[in-house]
């Protein structure tokens, strides 16, 4: 229930100095209830001109309680994050986990990690030294398929095609031309996530390495400050999936 506000201006109208002492006198065990009320509370102590050490360590216990308290709320907020971050994962990958084709699979990932993180085109590629083999190798025919040539790959995303792990930054005009040529508006930022297949699969299919890339419209959506770990998870459920749908 909302608070009323003219009961709100009628106690406060009520109060002053001398109601509050009254009370105070007639509960001389209130702050023995409401002891967390002292920490707030400003009570000088007569010292002259100097702090007197009371006041001191009074002020000190009351910055480190409010520190401790931010403390408490970050926590709880990082708690909550994950906790939604955590539930985005395990629905991503369910849908992922029930593909049972490679087209299919790339249809999805380009449909729900869109959506689940906020962003505007989400695309996996498979890159090797001779994209027009992939198919033929893969004994498919779709336009799903979305393939890089591992030379041209390599120049354009210089330091993001090395990358061991899901890197997060801005896009050159390149980059995003490259990875996002399709889109309507240019992606400006982007999660750039490695799917470290099996050995045996890329020599058998002579696919070098899959990526993830999912893209932002904003310059800022995707920057180096952000927790990748569940991204990291995504790209290794990747690895295994299509391992699992090409042998």
């Amino acid at each position: 229930m909302k608070p009323n506000p003219t009961n709100e201006n009628s106690l406060k109208a009520n109060l002053d100095d001398e109601s509050v002492s009254q009370y105070l006198q007639d509960n001389p065990e209130f702050f023995n209830r409401k002891a967390e009320l002292l920490l707030d509370l400003s009570i000088p102590h007569e010292s002259g001109g100097a702090i007197s050490l009371l006041e001191r360590q009074v002020a000190m216990f009351r910055d480190r309680n409010r520190e401790l308290q931010n403390k408490i709320n970050d926590f709880i907020f990082n708690a909550e994050e994950n906790d939604a971050l955590f539930e985005k994962t395990r629905l991503i990958i369910l849908e992922l986990l029930k593909t049972g084709s490679l087209p299919k699979l790339s249809d999805t990932v380009e449909d729900t990690l869109k959506s689940e993180f906020a962003a505007h085109a989400s695309r996996l590629f498979f890159i090797a030294d001779k994209p027009d083999d992939i198919l033929q190798n893969l004994d498919i025919e779709s336009d799903s398929i979305r393939t890089l040539e591992t030379t041209h790959a390599r120049d354009t995303l210089g330091k993001l095609f090395d990358k061991k792990r899901t890197f997060c930054c801005e896009l050159a005009p390149e980059q995003a031309k490259l990875l996002f040529p399709d889109t309507v508006k240019e992606i400006l930022s982007a999660a750039v996530i490695p799917v470290h297949v099996s050995e045996s699969l890329r020599e058998s299919k002579g696919i070098n390495m899959p990526i993830l890339v999912i893209g932002s419209e904003k310059h800022n959506h995707f920057n180096s400050s952000l927790d990748t770990l569940f991204l990291d998870f995504i790209g290794e459920i990747l690895a295994v999936h299509i391992t699992r749908l090409t042998i």
